[in-house]
């Protein structure tokens, strides 16, 4: 027969394991010193983020409705083509406005869109003064063509009335017109490269020497430039450009007028600046 098991070691093993359910058991949640302290910090932030916030909005509240900043002044300068009122009325800016109400970024990007115009700056000058900047495009050159259109050095194409005398401009022949119109930008290989030279021949010592009467950019790869009869040039004197190397080809040119024609009176009729070594007519 099996001995019947005793009650002692039921006893002692029904102890042992309460004795693991009670150690199990989780300790009631207290707050520690640093839980306190984390505490009291989120309070005071969230007191200050209140109270600042209550008072940014009490003076944002002051300064859009307080009288002394309502627009009495709007002040256009740069302008030359569009009047003060035009450039006002486009922009949509008011008087008696709040200042900071007044949406001048908007108004710069309107003013932007105007075919005249190549830089505009929207100022507020406190208390009560916005401050238009504009910066206007000038027709650079007239493009052959029955719309007689015209062309500042980025390739803009601009109305005739933004210049007072547009048949003194220099000519572009080669680029194709009968699809623009004003406000478009031609970005052709033609017109890029006409302007460019332009540009050059206007803006460096090369302008002193001699004036541009028109360009034929119908090839681009074969760009022939033309001055206007004067102290060293024929009339109807032709130049090789080619398509690259614009400043360092003009660079030559600016050498034979000043140097070569210089020292001998005589002026130049043809020139091939395309040549390591320029073959000059005179």
């Amino acid at each position: 027969m099996i001995p019947p098991r005793s009650k002692k070691k039921k006893r002692v093993k029904l102890f042992v394991m309460n004795a693991k359910v009670l150690k199990k058991r989780k300790k009631p949640p207290t707050f520690s010193p640093f839980t306190r302290e984390k505490a009291v910090k989120l309070a005071l932030i969230v007191t200050i983020v209140g109270t600042c916030g209550f008072g940014g909005f009490e003076v944002g509240r002051y300064f859009l409705s307080d009288a002394k900043y309502a627009v009495k002044y709007i002040i256009v300068r740069g302008n030359e083509q569009l009047s003060d009122e035009e450039i006002i009325a486009l922009s949509l800016l008011r008087k008696e406005e709040n200042i900071f109400r007044a949406r001048i970024y908007q108004a710069r990007n309107r003013l932007s869109e105007l075919p005249l115009t190549e830089h505009v700056a929207v100022t507020r000058r406190m208390p009560n003064t916005l401050l238009i900047t504009v910066v206007e495009r000038h027709p650079r050159a007239k493009l052959a063509g029955p719309k007689k259109l015209l062309a500042d050095y980025s390739g803009v194409i601009l109305p005739r009335s933004s210049c007072s005398a547009p048949d003194k401009l220099p000519l572009i022949v080669g680029v194709d017109a009968a699809h623009l119109s004003v406000g478009d930008t031609c970005s052709r290989p033609q017109m890029t490269n006409a302007m460019r030279v332009l540009e050059l021949c206007q803006s460096s010592p090369l302008a002193a020497l001699a004036e541009v009467d028109w360009i034929n950019s119908s090839m681009p790869d074969d760009l022939r430039l033309y001055l206007k009869e004067g102290r060293h040039t024929k009339r109807g004197c032709e130049f090789l450009i080619g398509g690259n190397d614009f400043e360092q080809k003009l660079a030559k040119l600016e050498v034979i007028l000043r140097s070569v024609v210089g020292n001998h009176g005589k002026k130049v009729q043809w020139a091939n600046l395309t040549l390591e070594r320029v073959p000059v007519r005179f």
